[in-house]
């Protein structure tokens, strides 16, 4: 009976086809032997799915078969956000495909995160690369957005860019939402190389105050 209560917690807990970390599971007062008993118990009867060490989701049922789940979503919940808190962020060529800076097609995501304790490092969720780092300062909703910005400065060159690389660039700018006075109070914690290539790009007319 507990474990179909259990089982029902964690549906309702977490949703269908969406990662479950085995960490972040707790259940009434029940011990954390028992919660990985039963988290074998469940995958032994392929009622769960186990996506990769430590990780699960229960998949959904289609009319072609049962849904496998997305890596991405993994990679989302772990590093970036959880739908309501900010922890990280994408960032280096990653970054720069994504808004039109380039069109490199990157060999792994680059993220910065809180959950990330080494300096850099690549791990794998699937079969995805990830060229993970630790943030300059703690990911926040609040300031994510001027982090990757500023990560953003310090690896552009401003005397490569066309206009086609300016027009993106700009646009990403007026996007984003990042103001003058986030840059100035974050700044210092960027390598002068940032700062030097955000007014040589022009991107300082672009922002807000």
């Amino acid at each position: 009976m507990n474990e179909m209560i259990f089982e029902e917690y964690l549906k309702q807990t977490f949703g269908l086809n969406e990662p479950i970390y085995l960490e972040g599971i707790q259940f009434e007062d029940y011990s954390r032997s028992w919660i990985f008993k039963k988290i074998k118990s469940l995958v032994d009867s392929e009622s769960l799915k186990r996506f990769d060490k430590g990780i699960y989701y229960f998949p959904e049922k289609m009319p072609w078969g049962y849904t496998s789940l997305d890596p991405g979503k993994v990679v989302q919940k772990k590093y970036l956000s959880d739908g309501e808190n900010v922890y990280g962020y994408v960032t280096g060529l990653s970054f720069k495909n994504s808004i039109g800076l380039t069109s490199q097609c990157p060999n792994l995501l680059e993220l910065a995160s809180n959950n990330e304790s080494a300096r850099v490092r690549e791990v794998r969720v699937g079969f995805q690369r990830i060229l993970a780092r630790r943030p300059r300062v703690a990911v926040t909703k609040e300031n994510a957005n001027i982090l990757q910005f500023l990560d953003l400065m310090n690896i552009i060159n401003p005397k490569f860019m066309d206009e086609t690389d300016q027009y993106m660039l700009n646009k990403y700018v007026k996007d984003s939402g990042v103001t003058q006075y986030q840059i100035y109070k974050y700044a210092g914690l960027f390598p002068a190389n940032a700062m030097r290539n955000f007014l040589e790009s022009g991107a300082a007319y672009e922002l807000a105050y």
